[in-house]
């Protein structure tokens, strides 16, 4: 077989270690063209015309794009979003976008722990208390913590992300309730160890609201002003999914008039966020810069399975993880 070509597009520019990890793990018989991290879509378009794979974290790029990379054979992202990606461009030329297995679910689902666990103990407060040299002055023995068990757990979303964290906050002995579009069937649910519940259930019901859902336009703004009224006083909402699935003035609002307790979130609307933003000095909001995903663990995972995804596709096989608005044309193999 004749050395075809993969370009690697980065996004915003990766690490040197981590496109040096991207270069050993590699299949052989296969040309890897790493495109800048400031790449512009021309200069993508024009890298994919010679091109049989596009890997990465793939931004939009016109019809014309895939119309005239006669050779392209896969769009294989390594986020676990891809709502960026011109589907129905690649639609036009039937060449399938993949999403990435799963490669990045544990990363994900730790740090979404780590912002309820954050929350729930006001680790960011404490730490200023302590930094500052104030010690414990000022705080209260009776200061609003929480601990995470016994409390309900509501994930929106049960995908890869969402079961690895429903594992998580079990361990904690937490329970766990679910929505999703697609409900899994009564002996997966037992043994995740999950319930699943209507979506006013869940928010109305859950201690935790936990966001795990891809942004389309069935998701954007799920959680507005409505979705907030229904949650409980002292419930905290955790996004680490997309920004644009929360109402983000409808949230800001809801905290500054208390009407839930907290926010930990890794994505705003807007990123980076404005300066002016409330959200960056409201005292019961945690943040973090969009950076749950990305961990030298995920991105070994990221490359594992974007590489055998290519590979399957080079000998001919059908691609796995095809994403679902892409199963009319290419039916789901894993």
């Amino acid at each position: 077989m004749a050395q075809e070509t993969i370009v690697l597009t980065q996004g915003r520019e990766l690490p040197p270690d981590i496109l040096a990890l991207g270069e050993r793990m590699k299949p052989a018989g296969f040309t890897l063209h790493t495109l800048p991290g400031n790449a512009s879509a021309a200069d993508i378009a024009t890298a994919m015309r010679e091109a049989e794979y596009l890997l990465g974290f793939v931004r939009y790029l016109p019809d014309d794009a895939y119309a005239q990379a006669p050779r392209l054979k896969l769009v294989q992202v390594l986020s676990a979003g891809y709502d960026q990606v011109n589907i129905a461009g690649a639609r036009k030329v039937r060449v399938p976008i993949c999403a990435n297995g799963g490669a990045n679910s544990v990363a994900v689902a730790e740090h979404t722990l780590l912002l309820i666990l954050a929350v729930y103990r006001k680790l960011t407060a404490l730490h200023q208390n302590v930094a500052g040299g104030h010690w414990h002055d000022g705080i209260p023995r009776t200061v609003d913590i929480y601990e995470l068990e016994g409390k309900t757990v509501g994930l929106l979303g049960l995908g890869n992300i969402g079961q690895q964290v429903a594992k998580r906050v079990q361990a904690f002995d937490a329970n766990v309730i679910y929505y999703d579009t697609f409900r899994r069937s009564p002996d997966e649910e037992a043994r995740l160890g999950v319930e699943y519940v209507p979506f006013h259930t869940l928010l109305e019901t859950a201690d935790v609201v936990s966001l795990h859902v891809p942004l389309n336009d069935q998701t954007r703004h799920m959680i507005d002003g409505e979705a907030l009224g229904r949650m409980k006083p002292k419930a905290i909402l955790v996004n680490t999914c997309r920004g644009e699935v929360v109402d983000e003035a409808a949230l800001i609002e809801a905290l500054q008039q208390a009407r839930i307790m907290a926010a930990g979130l890794d994505t705003q609307e807007q990123e980076p966020a404005d300066p002016a933003n409330p959200l960056l000095t409201l005292p019961n909001v945690t943040l973090t810069p969009h950076t749950a995903g990305p961990t030298v663990d995920s991105f070994t995972k990221r490359f594992r399975n974007g590489y055998a995804n290519i590979e399957r596709v080079a000998n001919g096989q059908v691609p796995m993880w095809v994403i679902p608005e892409m199963h009319d044309l290419f039916p789901p193999q894993g």
